[in-house]
Order: structure tokens, then C-alpha cells, then sequence
């Protein structure tokens, strides 16, 4: 039976990058998203705020495939900054973002343990260092780091937990927030984030894909509770400088 990797968020530009990449190294990519996930192999459409649907949608992976890879890559993002968030929106952002790959984990485990298999979630520079009006989203990116290290611990020596942690990637959803700006000071706004990044570019969808790749694969058997930054060097710049 060929081994799967579970791909959360597979509609989007990431999501689509990461089931091209599971198929290039050998894995059936089973796509999880609320919209069409047209490059997964099997396309499954839940809201992962749906804890029961997800719970069966785990247990039924579990028995139909030898799971290799669960990877997190599903996020929302609502505007609204501190004591501005609404109850709902913090509500869905930490369900969405950091306890959906836990229920998933939490059916699948045995699966994964069988196949040398390991957790990838998609974090973000934004768990380190962020800006204003994104609050929920900051924070449940600090959280979901904070679970990989856990997880890594309790999940451990069987299954290994990492995250990718993104900066600026060139998918539709950075597109539509630049846009807000207008098309002139969307180019500007692009202008300065690459002068500001030490490689001088906004990053591809494929460039995470190959880091989750490389820490799904047998070269990074000994890395858990880690987190690769894929943001160019952008981070590596003092902010006050």
C-alpha cells in the first residue's frame, strides 16, 4: 500500500504546493479544505471547526491508509486587533489553526507510528514577531509552535513533531491583502518587503513544500520539537535598524 500524507488547507497556493510535492515524492495527498483541493489526489471538504467530523474523518483515514505525514497547513486570519477580536473570531482562529491538528493526531496516531511518520504544522514569522490588527492569528501561531514542542515530547520516539514557520509567500491570499492598498502602493508595499528580506524576493509556495519535504523524509530523522524559518532572511533583520 503506498503510504499518504494529510495535507489541512489544500486549496490554497501552500496547500496546492504541498500535495504536488507529496505526489513528486512518492505519497498519495490527501487534501482536507473546506473549497476544491484540485491538486490532491483525494479531496475530502470538512469544516475543521467540526471536532466530531474531524474525529471520524481521522479514524477513517487511519483504517483506509498507512499514514505518513499529517501536515497543518490550514489558517484564518481575521483582522481585529487586541480587545477589538471578537469571541467568536478567537474561537475559530485557535480551533482552526492550533487544536484541529491535535484531533487529527489524536485518531491517527497509530498510523503514524506504524510508518515512521511525523507532524508538520505551517506556523508563521508571526509567531515571533508581528504587527498590529492581526492578534488572533499572532497568537494562535505562538500557540501552535508551543504545541510542536509538546507534542514532540509526548508524541515521541515513534512520531516527530516540526513546524515550518513562512514569511511573505506569493500566493492569491498576500496578493488580495496588498491589494487592499491599491495597485500602486500594492507595488511599493512588495518593493520594500523584498528590500528588506536578505535573499531579495518574495518566497514561493514550492519553497515551504520543501521544507515540510525534507522534514517528512528520513533526511531529518533526528529533528523534532523544531521550527524552520522559510522567510529569506527577513527575521534576521532588527526591526529598528
Amino acid at each position: 500500500m503506498t503510504r499518504a500524507v494529510v495535507i489541512t488547507g489544500a486549496a490554497g497556493g501552500i496547500g496546492a504546493a504541498l500535495c504536488q510535492r507529496a505526489r513528486k515524492d512518492g505519497y498519495i495527498a490527501i487534501g482536507i479544505d473546506q473549497n476544491v483541493a484540485a491538486e490532491a489526489d483525494v479531496d475530502i471538504r470538512i469544516d475543521l471547526c467540526d471536532s466530531e467530523q474531524l474525529v471520524a474523518l481521522g479514524n477513517e483515514l487511519a483504517r483506509e491508509y498507512e499514514l505518513k505525514a499529517i501536515v497543518h497547513n490550514a489558517a484564518v486570519q481575521p483582522i481585529g486587533g487586541a480587545g477589538e477580536t471578537s469571541a467568536v473570531d478567537w474561537s475559530d482562529t485557535l480551533r482552526t489553526n492550533v487544536i484541529a491538528v491535535d484531533t487529527l493526531v489524536s485518531t491517527t496516531r497509530g498510523s503514524l507510528a506504524d510508518n515512521d511518520g511525523s507532524v508538520v504544522v505551517i506556523s508563521s514569522v508571526h509567531a515571533h514577531a508581528t504587527t498590529g490588527g492581526i492578534t488572533a492569528y499572532a497568537a494562535s501561531k505562538a500557540a501552535l509552535e508551543g504545541w510542536v514542542r509538546s507534542a514532540a515530547l509526548d508524541l515521541g520516539p515513534e512520531i516527530r513533531v516540526n513546524a515550518v514557520a513562512p514569511g511573505a509567500i506569493d500566493t492569491a491570499k498576500l496578493r488580495e491583502g496588498f491589494a487592499r492598498w491599491g495597485e500602486e502602493s500594492a507595488e511599493q508595499r512588495k518593493a520594500v518587503l523584498r528590500q528588506r528580506t536578505a535573499l531579495q524576493r518574495i518566497g514561493e509556495p514550492e519553497d515551504v513544500a520543501g521544507a515540510v519535504s525534507f522534514l517528512i523524509g528520513d533526511d531529518a530523522r533526528f529533528v523534532t520539537g523544531s521550527v524552520l524559518i522559510v522567510d529569506g532572511g527577513a527575521t534576521a533583520r532588527l526591526g529598528s535598524e
